[in-house]
């Protein structure tokens, strides 16, 4: 988690949106296949096993920001941030499994035929869904901006996407209502590549948590720079940034007066410390080796 997650408010919010995510798209899986099941749509019923997805995700996100904001113990010495990061890989593969089952599924698809009626049911669940995942979009990534959870940001990608899936059902329930018969089975593949795309996508940048990798590429040369202006540093010799979740650890080692007493150094080295946590918002430990010049 990140500074902004301590906060009591914040922690709200992002329960708030875990809690809708879980709600809404169990309703909205609900209404989508019984929808797809009467109008005979093969997009709106793939849209539907999307958000059946979408509430297995939900709920491993929510879980994954309980235990993230657990703090540090005698077997996770840098507490468990990184439990987010887990839930975004396995959302990622989860609706990276559902897109491949469902772009397999459109190569063997016909395009139905509907009567009024049946197009009527479904475009108006298609119309509900978007209005639904947008409003989730935009609380989702409120809340993933305020605490800098990873999984909540995957979780408003999945939301874009699935309103995005639900416009695609548009044009194909469209399409095949105007007797185009290769629209809905191309839309459905469709629809299956996106959501493969979108839990690739989600997979690659939890990985990147995981495996420590620091995608701001100026970070070493801020820190290098902040710590340099502090009075008694005459060089900085090393600058890592080890991320857990949301936050980074940075270890760094700088150099002072090798005829400076231990206690003067001690007290740059915790200036340094104090400088670069204050810049750097994302940092909440910053460790200094003091080296002698």
């Amino acid at each position: 988690m990140s500074k902004a997650a301590a906060n009591p408010q914040d922690r709200r919010l992002g329960e708030i949106a875990h809690r809708l995510g879980i709600g809404l798209n169990a309703l909205l899986a609900l209404v989508k296949i019984a929808a797809g099941l009467i109008s005979g749509s093969p997009s709106l019923l793939a849209d539907g096993y999307h958000s059946i997805a979408d509430l297995a995700t939900n709920a491993v996100a929510w879980v994954s920001f309980r235990v993230a904001s657990t703090p540090a113990d005698d077997d996770h010495h840098f507490g468990h941030g990184k439990a987010e990061a887990v839930a975004g890989v396995f959302i990622g593969l989860v609706l990276g499994g559902a897109g491949a089952s469902v772009l397999w599924q459109a190569t063997s698809l016909s395009s139905p035929s509907y009567t009024g009626i049946e197009v009527s049911l479904a475009l108006g669940t298609a119309v509900f869904s978007i209005a639904v995942n947008e409003w989730l979009v935009w609380i989702t990534h409120r809340a993933a901006q305020r605490t800098g959870s990873h999984a909540l940001r995957a979780l408003a990608r999945d939301n874009r996407s699935d309103a995005l899936s639900s416009i695609l059902v548009i044009v194909g329930v469209g399409g095949s209502a105007l007797h185009v018969e290769w629209v809905e089975p191309l839309v459905t593949g469709i629809i299956g590549l996106f959501i493969l795309v979108m839990g690739l996508r989600s997979v690659r940048e939890s990985a990147d948590v995981l495996m420590d990798r620091v995608i701001d590429v100026e970070l070493r040369g801020r820190v290098v720079s902040i710590a340099r202006a502090v009075d008694g540093v005459t060089g900085v010799q090393r600058v890592s940034a080890h991320p857990i979740g949301a936050v980074l650890h940075i270890d760094m080692e700088i150099s002072v007066d090798g005829e400076m007493s231990v206690r003067k150094g001690h007290a740059i080295a915790h200036e340094v410390e104090e400088v670069v946590t204050r810049a750097e918002p994302t940092a909440v430990q910053v460790s200094v080796h003091v080296n002698p010049a």
